[in-house]
Order: structure tokens, then C-alpha cells, then sequence
């Protein structure tokens, strides 16, 4: 990327893109655009209504590098420091895990389900960036929010970005392990609606990752150790004791997983066990109804 001739928004974006397409980038033209965005500190579509500017030596100097640390597989979404998600934009460190579209029906499904309510308790358990809990308090004004998680980096983001989206004062963010941060809140039998994307890889998977995701996102988030099912096991059993009446659970799960951690929820007695599909047609999202 020498510069030989003017630098153009055109001429970094064509050039990019080949590089990332050779690189085997899965978005090249896409990762180039937001990256340059970035680097401009502009968006994204005012790049289409520039395209004979060109960058001055120090943009172009950190474009470079954001472009170096893509083509060496880390997520546009750590280079960046943000990424979107339900219309809302979050800040994301390696410190959690990034957002994702599948995950966006989760929170739809729990708006759905508290919508009705007059004052809902809504928990997240596994925080992490606070993508979760921060959307359901936008879209539900009236909720009670609380988001739990083991680790103080990802309470301090996700405090962070529920300030950033003016919610920050309508969720309490508690740290601990699975439901005992919400137990210790004296939330057992209130929680109307208790939602998780818990780490559900297996261990034997994670070596199949793509690059992106095993080399930069933090593994503690992503892979169950030894069972593969065992946060659902405890969410399946706390239900119980957490769900008020008629209260629901809902969870993320993987590919191929619905049908097993359905199961886990009937033996756990839950009521009126099912499975959303995400946009791509995936069992996504398991739910379950504590009996009225």
C-alpha cells in the first residue's frame, strides 16, 4: 500500500478489499468500509458520497494498522472498540465477547414475553458487554433490570455501555457466579423473565473455531468445560426457585443443541418447552414457563 498516487476513499477501498479477499477475510468489502469509516470518524455511507477525498498521512498510517490487525484474523469489532447490536451501539473489548445477530432474537423473545407485565424483573445471567440487559431496558421502560457476571471487566463494560445508552441507572449489575449473585439480591420467586447466552461450546470443539473467534475472543465465555450442558442444568434447575409464577426462562444455545437442552428443561418441570429459530433458520433459543 505504498503511496505511489493519491490515496483516495475509492482507490483504499478497492484495495482493500483484494487484500482481505486474498487473505480470506469472509466480509472483505465490509470489513473495509468500517474500518475506514472508523479511521475517517465518519459512517459508514458517508464514505459512498467521498470517494475522491483523500486521507492525510496520519489517517492513512492508522488505517494501515487496523487493516494489518484484520488481515491477522482480529474482529473489526475489537479494532473498532464498538459494535452494533439491536439498533444500539455497544463498546467491546477482548475482555467479552462481541455481540451477535442470533443472540438479537433472544431479547426479542423476552421483550414479547415482559411486555405485558407492569413492572417486570428481567435477570441476565452472563452479562458480559451488557448487550443483553441493556437492550431489554431500552425497548421495556417500566422493567427492573438485573445483569450478573463472574467477571469485574466485564461488569465495569457492561456499566459502561448502559451508560452509554442512558439505561444505566435501571440496571443493577451484580457480580457472581450462575444465580447466586440474584440469589443474594433476594430475587428467588421474583424474576419474571431470566435469560442467558451462556458459554455453551464443548471443549472438544473449540479447536474448529474459526481463527477470528478462538484466537481474540475470551474463551472463558465461550467453552463449557467438561459438560457442555452444565449451565443449563442450573439454569434449568434454579428455575424453580427463581421464576415467579408464570415466569419464563430463556436461553441461547448452539447448533444442534436445542432439542437436548429442551429436554433438560422438561425434566427440570418446566412448562410449555420450546425452540425459536434465529434468522438463519437455527434453533437459536430454548424457552421455558414456570408453572402459574
Amino acid at each position: 500500500m505504498e503511496k505511489q498516487e493519491a490515496w483516495t476513499i475509492a482507490r483504499l477501498l478497492e484495495w482493500t478489499r483484494d487484500y482481505f479477499a486474498k487473505k480470506g477475510i469472509e466480509k472483505p468489502r465490509l470489513d473495509a468500509e468500517v474500518l475506514l469509516a472508523h479511521a475517517l470518524g465518519t459512517e459508514r455511507i458517508h464514505l459512498y458520497t467521498g470517494f475522491d477525498r483523500t486521507l492525510d498521512d496520519r489517517t492513512l498510517a492508522e488505517f494501515r494498522a487496523m487493516v494489518k490487525r484484520r488481515a491477522e484474523r482480529c474482529p473489526v469489532a475489537y479494532i473498532t472498540g464498538r459494535k452494533e447490536f439491536m439498533s444500539l451501539t455497544f463498546e467491546v473489548t477482548p475482555d467479552v465477547l462481541i455481540p451477535r445477530p442470533e443472540t438479537e432474537m433472544l431479547v426479542e423473545k423476552a421483550i414479547e414475553a415482559a411486555r405485558g407485565m407492569e413492572a417486570p424483573v428481567v435477570a441476565d445471567v452472563g452479562a458480559g458487554s451488557g448487550a443483553i440487559a441493556v437492550a431489554v431496558a431500552v425497548n421495556l421502560p417500566k422493567a427492573r433490570v438485573f445483569a450478573a457476571d463472574a467477571s469485574d471487566a466485564a461488569l465495569k463494560i457492561a456499566e459502561r455501555n448502559a451508560e452509554r445508552n442512558s439505561v444505566k441507572g435501571r440496571i443493577k449489575f451484580v457480580k457472581g457466579n450462575m444465580l447466586e449473585p440474584l440469589h443474594a439480591e433476594g430475587l428467588a420467586g421474583k424474576i419474571d423473565v431470566l435469560l442467558s447466552n451462556p458459554p455453551y461450546v464443548a471443549e472438544s470443539e473449540w479447536e474448529g473455531l474459526a481463527e477470528d473467534v478462538r484466537l481474540f475472543e475470551p474463551r472463558a465465555a465461550l467453552v463449557s468445560e467438561g459438560d457442555a450442558l452444565k449451565h443449563y442444568r442450573v439454569l434449568a434447575l434454579g428455575a424453580a426457585e427463581m421464576l415467579a409464577a408464570g415466569g419464563h426462562v430463556m436461553v441461547e444455545v448452539g447448533a444442534g443443541r436445542a432439542e437436548a437442552v429442551a429436554g433438560i428443561f422438561r425434566e427440570a418441570g418446566l412448562q410449555d418447552v420450546k425452540s425459536e429459530k434465529d434468522y438463519a433458520k437455527i434453533d437459536r433459543v430454548v424457552i421455558g414457563r414456570w408453572k402459574v
